[in-house]
């Protein structure tokens, strides 16, 4: 796709043969692999063969080398088909499901898009999709400016919490679980801990999406 590897006797490649398209798509395949936190500019460069002087024509920094991944993923594949096309509760769905899954599928993803904004064409083309499908489902344009924000929130947050350690997660709360099973103090939790110990992250991310959809539905009424 790129053209041959040109490479010295010492096996880096030669002086300009380093194109761009080879760093984003390595640095990809690297954060997917040993997720964000790995990507550096020494790792880089070792991984397609270069020198770091090489590199830095490219990309002058560690956080330039993470913008540039971040909206690439965006731009390539977050927003699925599904969410451009068909009523606005299926598509704010597509979106939610597109996002959710490229953030698991990078370690780190959710904390870098938490800590620094992604304002990249790929980021762009995310924000505005969520946009446009709260201006189909009849907001205003004060009630889609705070369920634009309510959706990032559940949807990154989510994320975060599946990769960081989530507070409704069945493992999370076995001890409570058992105490409560164990106990004549807590009847109305301890009915509910066979459901709750059935409950994973899938559900309540769908239960969220539900409860966000059927808001915004009663707002835009």
């Amino acid at each position: 796709m790129y053209g041959p590897t040109v490479t010295t006797s010492a096996g880096r490649r030669a002086w300009g043969s380093l194109e761009r398209g080879q760093i984003v798509e390595t640095a990809i395949e690297l954060a997917r692999a040993e997720g964000i936190g790995a990507l550096t500019i020494r790792r880089l460069a070792t991984a397609v063969g270069a020198s770091r002087m090489a590199l830095y024509r490219h990309v002058p920094d560690k956080d330039a080398l993470l913008m540039l991944v971040a909206n690439e993923i965006a731009e390539r594949h977050v927003v699925p088909a599904e969410a451009a096309t068909g009523e606005w509760p299926e598509r704010l769905r597509a979106l939610a499901y597109g996002m959710r899954r490229e953030l698991r599928g990078y370690p780190g993803f959710a904390e870098l898009i938490m800590t620094r904004s992604n304002h990249g064409p790929g980021g762009l083309r995310i924000a505005e999709t969520i946009a446009d499908i709260l201006a189909a489902a009849g907001l205003d344009e004060a009630a889609a400016a705070r369920y634009y924000l309510i959706f990032i929130d559940v949807v990154l947050g989510r994320a975060h919490r599946e990769e960081h350690g989530d507070p409704t997660s069945p493992e999370r709360n076995a001890r409570l679980f058992t105490a409560a099973e164990d106990t004549a103090d807590a009847p109305r939790l301890k009915a509910l801990v066979p459901r709750l110990r059935g409950i994973d992250g899938d559900a309540v991310f769908a239960a969220e999406l539900d409860m966000l959809v059927g808001a915004i539905d009663a707002t835009a009424r």
